[in-house]
């Protein structure tokens, strides 16, 4: 070491003898400096870090943003079953979604009944009869089924109604379906016997005439449960429906899976789904049979198509032969079991003979429909029998687009009933006769379509101040008829010729004659309590707003049966 290092030292330690607490002073200054240093020097490094933190986040999102393609919506799927929503109309839109939980009045519809329609296009098609993927639009590629837009979520706004429907219609259907769970029993059925249990007030929704007899039930049920399915509805569905009259929230899947269940409950070994001996059976296994068929279409839940299998075989085993015995039509009774009957000592020869050989138009058309929605879903259903229900429906066919009720000599005659005061549309046969020709053979030459619907548009819906001119048979029957060969879908040059009058004076006749009360907690909002002439038949208002219900599904039900435009 230098010497005068050494010197420097040597002063260091005396001064520290002679002033320790300078030394003590210093020591300190330099410890608090240290100190304040490290946590200057954290402090910076932590600032640092949360800025690299902040953008490498920012970045990864703006990255994300461009890597993920827009969602597309596949809007002709059938809603999924796991995904929950809510039947709204199309004009309805949910505006406002609250930041906290608030008490749901269920009295309320949801949204803006003034929203704009935004355009977009809606779910098409339904379920049954040619309905496909490109649903009431027309693609020409017929499949099982296809879900029109039955419901979404309640934060998506509803597009445009379809070709011919409107945002009237959409409503009349919504309120139908409202009116039609208000009044479902328990168990999942519908009857007449029942329904007055379902109302309050002084207004019951059962005429006085109403005979409350549990005939018809399965027929009943079976046509309240189309209303459901043709809006996409099945037994696995997650959509619920608000009824705003009474202020309850129902589960539409579980509506159509009771009412299902119902119906296999009562089915016979032979595949009868109601009693094949009550009055007018046929009616009630044709309606019931295209109801389960639906519902495995939609569903394609394995546990239904065996028994939509059986009640098919039932309605092929119940057709009639014509006199050289090839298959023909039907009636209210299954040949089958007249053959089963008669050989067990049940009826004699001359009661056989006599209703064995029976048809009718009327029974023959639901038949088809039910065995076309068979078809469809890819049930057995031979083509025999098909074949026969044309051949009879020419058979019935007389002049100038007439069509008669059991044979070609009736055709324009006054059939009777127990609304004989009604006036009589001599039109209803050849609306039948149309659908059978069209569903069947889907021939769009045949210049028996143009003659029957020349006669439909001669006699319009319309309804006089006694109302007797009411009929929603011939309605449902004529609008859906009349829409397959010349509305909106039909590939006819010219289309609409026909069908926009008709459209037109069906709307206005039938939405005033829905229920449109507005008051709280009263059951006939959205039916139809008005009787037709067939009414009596059926327990008026329960078969009246299922049938029109029916009637309001026309424009996206069905596939047009003679391929695209």
């Amino acid at each position: 070491m230098a010497a005068q290092d050494l010197k420097f030292v040597r002063w260091l330690v005396t001064l520290a003898k002679n002033s320790p607490w300078l030394f003590i002073a210093i020591g300190l200054h330099v410890i608090i400096a240290a100190v304040m240093s490290v946590m200057y020097i954290h402090h910076e490094m932590q600032k640092s870090n949360e800025t690299a933190t902040q953008i490498a986040v920012s970045a990864s999102r703006e990255a994300q943003e461009v890597i993920q393609p827009p969602e597309e919506i596949d809007r002709k799927k059938i809603p999924e079953n796991e995904v929950q929503a809510e039947l709204v109309t199309y004009e309805e839109e949910t505006t406002f979604v609250p930041t906290e939980e608030v008490e749901e009045d269920l009295y309320q519809d949801l949204g803006d009944p003034t929203g704009a329609d935004d355009g977009a296009e809606a779910f098409t098609g339904g379920t049954s009869i040619g309905v496909g993927s490109g649903g009431h639009y027309g693609t020409g590629n017929p499949s099982a089924f296809a879900s029109r837009r039955a419901a979404t979520s309640t934060r998506t706004k509803k597009g445009r109604p379809p070709k011919g429907a409107t945002t009237g219609t959409e409503e009349a259907v919504l309120e139908g379906l409202r009116w039609l769970v208000r009044h479902q029993n328990e168990d999942g059925s519908w009857g007449i016997d029942t329904l007055a249990s379902h109302c309050k007030g002084n207004t019951p929704c059962v005429a006085p005439e109403t005979q409350l007899v549990p005939h018809y039930n399965e027929g009943l049920t079976g046509l309240a449960l189309l209303a459901f399915l043709g809006q996409g509805i099945s037994i696995g569905s997650k959509i619920e429906i608000v009824d705003t009259a009474m202020g309850k929230r129902y589960s539409a899947g579980e509506v159509v899976k009771k009412g299902v269940r119902w119906l296999l409950d009562r089915q016979r070994e032979n595949g009868a789904l109601s009693d094949p001996e009550a009055p007018y059976a046929m009616y009630s296994q044709a309606l019931a049979t295209m109801a389960v068929c639906e519902a495995y279409g939609i569903s394609r839940n394995r546990e239904l198509k065996r028994p939509a299998q059986k009640a098919v075989d039932f309605v092929v085993a119940a057709q009639k032969l014509n006199p050289e015995g090839a298959p023909w039509g039907w009636r209210y009774f299954s040949r089958q079991v007249l053959d089963d009957k008669l050989a067990a000592g049940g009826i004699d020869q001359a009661t056989h003979s006599s209703l064995v050989r029976e048809v009718d138009i009327s029974v023959t058309t639901w038949v088809v429909m039910a065995l076309k929605s068979a078809q469809l879903v890819g049930l057995d259903v031979p083509v025999e029998a098909m074949n026969g229900a044309l051949a009879y429906a020419e058979y019935a066919t007389g002049k100038e687009g007439l069509v008669g009720y059991l044979s070609p000599y009736g055709a324009g005659e006054v059939i009777g009933g127990p609304g004989d005061n009604f006036t009589y549309h001599t039109g209803t046969m050849s609306a039948l006769g149309m659908l059978v020709r069209t569903f069947v053979r889907h021939d769009l030459e045949d210049p028996f379509l143009d003659l029957a619907s020349k006669h439909l548009v001669k006699d319009m819906p319309s309804v006089s101040k006694d109302k007797l001119s009411i009929d929603y048979y011939y309605w449902y029957y004529a609008t859906l008829a009349l829409n397959q060969f010349d509305g909106p879908d039909s590939p006819r040059k010219g289309s609409g010729k026909y069908w926009d009058n008709w459209n037109k004076a069906l709307i206005e006749s039938i939405l005033p004659l829905q229920n449109a009360s507005k008051a709280r907690d009263v059951c006939t909002r959205g039916g139809w309590l008005d009787s037709d002439r067939w009414g009596g038949y059926t327990g008026h208002s329960l078969y009246s707003t299922a049938i029109n219900v029916l009637t309001l599904q026309v424009y996206y039900r069905y596939e047009n049966a003679f391929g695209a435009r």
